[in-house]
């Protein structure tokens, strides 16, 4: 739930370097949930197909994250307005 929440506050962020900051603190979110994977994991509470389907989801949500905190630093840096 973590990571939905920073996204949603960075969306309604207007400044470029504070939805950056909203965006790497859900990446850090999604990191936890890998450890909460691999606590399950060891715990056999879900199956191993789960749990790779859930790592996916987690990877996949990491690349886009990674992505708009790269394009939002780069639109920073060349002071261009944020839509």
């Amino acid at each position: 739930m973590s990571i939905a929440l920073n996204i949603a506050e960075g969306a309604g962020e207007f400044a470029a370097k504070e939805k950056a900051r909203f965006y790497r603190m859900a990446r850090r979110s999604a990191t936890e949930c890998a450890t909460i994977l691999d606590v399950v994991r060891e715990l056999q509470l879900a199956r191993e197909e789960q749990l790779e389907e859930a790592r996916e989801q987690l990877r996949t949500i990491v690349a886009m994250l990674v992505g708009l905190v790269k394009h939002l630093d780069e639109r920073g840096r060349e002071g261009k307005p944020q839509p």
